[in-house]
């Protein structure tokens, strides 16, 4: 399918419509090859439209002509539990020559799981309606993984947090440089941060995230403190959290733990820079003798595209010290 610019009205806009889709699994991506090239090829995006949700929310963009090339985009849809649609907008300015073009558009692991006759073992989830077999990791991690929500039910909410009304029982840390900010839909800055949240998949969701710009400075440090919790007996207390490190100056992200307060803590896990536009999970195992406290702490880099996103934070087989 394509567009070619050629008529010297100041603006035009083309609209591209998907069918309209049922539903979602978890880990649904959409992918496509695009062609975006000319003087004046002007901007395209793709838009996903939720039914019951006025306002759409930007999946995918390009503000301007990218050489005589056709390049992959990938785009994490996730859960979406109710019936939606993909609009592709497409832009031209000015009055010379630019052809765009979309082909090749395919969605992977989309489908919910398939229904097991049997669920047996201490590692397994059987889900309630439809009858998925799933790993017990994914159990109460804020992600609807059985398509029914049944994995989700009866969940300790002390033990979570979406963000979606605040920051739970987590705060911010007063010893650092600046704080995380709670947002929907995109962060100001364009080609860094998340473009939705990943909880809802969708703008009207929220999370956190860290804001390279000035007044930030390199190497400024967020930090976000969980609350203290029961040493961890003989299983590992499980944590699991989503992040988002897309641009070209995103520094590092890091999980520290903690038994003494005010200290800095020893380091479990770390990322450095750029990984993509794409909402990734974490799991960590935590192993303590004495009450703990975990960090997390997100470091500015050298610009401004260097925002990074938190989401869908929670712990399994951990308890809240008294």
């Amino acid at each position: 399918m394509f567009i070619m610019k050629s008529s010297n009205n100041i603006s035009q806009i083309a609209r591209l419509r998907s069918p309209k889709f049922r539903q979602t699994a978890s880990n649904c991506t959409l992918s496509f090859w695009y062609y975006n090239y000319g003087q004046s090829v002007g901007a395209a995006e793709m838009q996903l439209l939720v039914d019951g949700l006025k306002q759409p929310t930007v999946l995918w963009r390009t503000y301007y002509s990218e050489g005589d090339q056709w390049l992959k985009a990938v785009v994490q849809l996730g859960r979406l539990p109710h019936p939606f649609q993909l609009s592709l907008d497409k832009i031209s300015l000015g009055v010379y020559d630019g052809i765009s073009a979309i082909d090749d558009i395919v969605f992977e692991n989309c489908a919910l799981p398939p229904p097991a006759l049997s669920c047996e073992g201490p590692n397994r989830f059987w889900c309630r309606d439809t009858k998925a077999c799933i790993d017990s990791l994914l159990v109460c991690d804020l992600v609807d993984n059985c398509g029914d929500g049944s994995d989700e039910d009866n969940c300790n909410p002390d033990l979570q947090c979406n963000f979606e009304n605040g920051l739970c029982n987590w705060e911010q840390d007063v010893e650092d440089d600046f704080d995380w900010i709670r947002i929907q839909g995109p962060t100001p800055t364009v080609n860094t941060g998340p473009l939705k949240d990943h909880t809802t998949g969708t703008a009207k969701g929220y999370y956190l995230y860290m804001e390279s710009s000035e007044p930030s400075q390199f190497q400024d440090k967020a930090v976000l403190l969980s609350p203290l919790f029961n040493p961890s007996g003989k299983k590992p207390c499980i944590f699991r959290f989503h992040y988002h490190m897309f641009g070209k100056q995103v520094y590092k992200l890091s999980v520290l733990q903690r038994v003494v307060s005010n200290t800095k803590g020893w380091l479990l896990w770390y990322k450095f820079g750029n990984q993509g536009n794409k909402w990734i999970k974490q799991t960590l195992y935590i192993s303590s003798a004495k009450p703990f406290q975990i960090l997390v702490k997100g470091v500015v880099g050298d610009g401004f595209t260097g925002d990074i996103g938190l989401d869908d934070m929670s712990f399994l087989g951990c308890t809240l010290y008294n």
